[in-house]
Parts: C-alpha cells; structure tokens; sequence
C-alpha cells in the first residue's frame, strides 16, 4: 500500500461561501484544526474568523484558470466587474506543491499519528498556516506611520529647529535662519495643531466634525485609523527566519494542549517532541533544509536549531504586517 493510499486526504468540497459568511463553513469538518487557528490569530469583529471561508475560496480556485475564476466569482457575486477589470487584480495562487512531501514523510506522519490527529484535518491546517504566512510575508503592502504619526514627528523637531531647509527637486531652494521667522512658523502650526485637537476632542457628532475639519483643510483625517498607514504602492517582504518564527507560532498554539501516545505496534522509534513537529513542518513547505528534518545531528545531537532561532527573537516585537487576501494587519 502506498503513503497516498494509506493517508488519503479528503477533499475539501468547494463551499461557495464569502468571506463575510464564513459562519457557513462551520459545519465543514475538514475545516475544524483551520477554525481553532484563525479564531485566536486572525478574529474578526465578532470574534468568528472570516479566515476559513477566505481559506476554503482559495483552495477551491487553486487550479481554475482566471477566465474560470471570475466566473466563479460571477456566481457567488462577489465581483461586480468585467472580466479584464478582474484580470488586472493581483494574484498569488495558493501553493499545495509540498502535500507529496508531506504524505511520504514517514517520521512526521508516525508524529501526527501519535498525536491523534486527523491527517486530512491537520493538511489543511498546514495549507491553511502557510498561505496565511506567505500572504502577510510576500509583497504584501507595507505598513508605515500614519500621516498623523509622521505630522506629529514633524512638528516635534520644528518646535526645536533652528533653521528650516526647503528643497525642490531634491535640490535646496530656500534656507530660514531667523529666529524671529521660525517662531512664527511655529506658532502657527501650534495655533494649527491646538485647532485640530479642539475639534477632535469635543463632543460633536462626527458630522459637525467632518464639516469644521474641511473648513480647515483637514477633510479625511477625523482620526489616526489604519487606512492612513497603508501604502499599496510600497511592497514588503519578511525575511524567512520572521517567517519560520511565525509559523512556529501558529502551530505551537494549535499543538501545545494536545498530548502524544504511544501507537501500538510500532516498530520505530516515534518523536513526540512538539518542536520536532513544528520543524519538520517547516521542512515540508520549504522554508529550511532536510536538517531541519532530522531529529539529531550527525554526532547524535538533539536538533535545537528551531529553539535557538525562536531564542533569538525572545525580546523583538514582530513586524506589523499587512495581508493580501486574509483582510488582517498581523
């Protein structure tokens, strides 16, 4: 018998379900490992992840062509454009290239197995953590200040300058040294900033504060929101230590609660070590070599070369980012 016919996945059916209904894919067993995930690391505003119907459509569109796409897309109305305006749309196909990779892994299948997890479930929980990372990982747009932030920056290091330089083209064009100059530059941008908090702070409906921030030129700014920090023009992407920290991460939450047997019969020696699990899933997408594979080194070492990565970061935040498809800042 064959790894594929002794691990068989089951498909996943096509759900047909949006993003905003991803409450329909709770019935959906194949899904179960995916739900547990995305309800902790990617909530949604009622605390039911919309991850898992996103997940489900990109798995069901994984091999149609983009002419099939939109006509899926046409069926589940959930594109008002043409055909060429869909086509025009940024596109990363999700990637199942590894699932070979992942079934006649012996070691790591005797892992799952012990765990008593389900193979199938726990694919899609794979897939499913993956395509997340590599979409908040792989040009994804990037995540600066907000233009309230760097406003507020800016008028800092005003408040202290001595002179102020005005370039045009990159070349300077004007220098203010005047003390007498600067100040009044500064307190009119003070006047400014004082104005603008006054509005903003006062009891108002959001209309009324609409209209005075127009009045002053500041119409889109009612306050420091998310939208401002966005750039789509600016692309970023993480290194793959940052990846595999994220990854490790996910599956770590998924596994942590979840205690390894002994399975009868076995002829093998069968590694209950959760960082073991962790690493040879990171082997199976490709993020790291066979070492990250083998359970001990040559000189029959334990491999420690997930922990002493993770070790690395103990103190560092990780990076704010953006997905393209999850509708989530990580």
């Amino acid at each position: 018998m064959s790894k594929e016919e002794l691990h068989q996945i089951k498909e996943l059916p096509d759900l047909k379900v949006a993003w905003h209904e991803s409450y329909k894919c709770l019935n959906e067993p194949l899904l179960e490992y995916v739900w547990e995930v995305a309800n902790h690391f990617l909530p949604d505003y009622e605390d039911m992840s919309a991850a898992p119907a996103i997940f489900a459509n990109r798995y069901a569109e994984r091999n149609l062509s983009v002419e099939e796409r939109y006509e899926r897309t046409q069926e589940m109305r959930t594109f008002k454009g043409t055909l060429e305006e869909y086509k025009k749309r940024e596109y990363r196909k999700l990637d199942d290239s590894f699932k070979e990779k992942f079934l006649t892994n012996e070691d790591l299948q005797n892992t799952i197995e012990a765990y008593k997890l389900d193979v199938s479930k726990f694919w899609y929980l794979l897939l499913f953590i993956y395509d997340f990372i590599e979409d908040i990982g792989t040009n994804a747009p990037a995540l600066n200040k907000s233009v309230l932030e760097d406003f507020s920056y800016f008028h800092a290091n005003l408040l202290e300058a001595t002179n102020i330089i005005l370039k045009k083209n990159n070349k300077k064009s004007y220098v203010i040294e005047r003390e007498d100059t600067i100040r009044i530059i500064q307190a009119a941008l003070q006047h400014f900033v004082n104005t603008y908090s006054d509005i903003i702070h006062s009891e108002q409906d959001r209309e009324a504060m609409i209209k005075q921030l127009n009045d002053i030129g500041l119409e889109g700014f009612i306050r420091n929101d998310l939208s401002s920090k966005i750039s789509f023009t600016d692309k970023f992407s993480l290194d793959i230590s940052y990846k595999k920290w994220k990854f490790t991460d996910m599956f770590l939450f998924f596994i942590e609660r979840r205690k390894a047997t002994t399975i009868p019969n076995k002829k093998v020696k069968v590694s209950k070590d959760k960082m073991m699990l962790v690493s040879r899933l990171i082997y199976t997408v490709g993020y790291d070599g066979k070492r990250y594979n083998e359970e001990y080194d040559s000189e029959g070492n334990k491999n420690r070369m997930l922990s002493n990565l993770l070790r690395r970061y103990k103190n560092e935040k990780f990076p704010s980012v953006i997905a393209n498809n999850y509708n989530v800042v990580s």
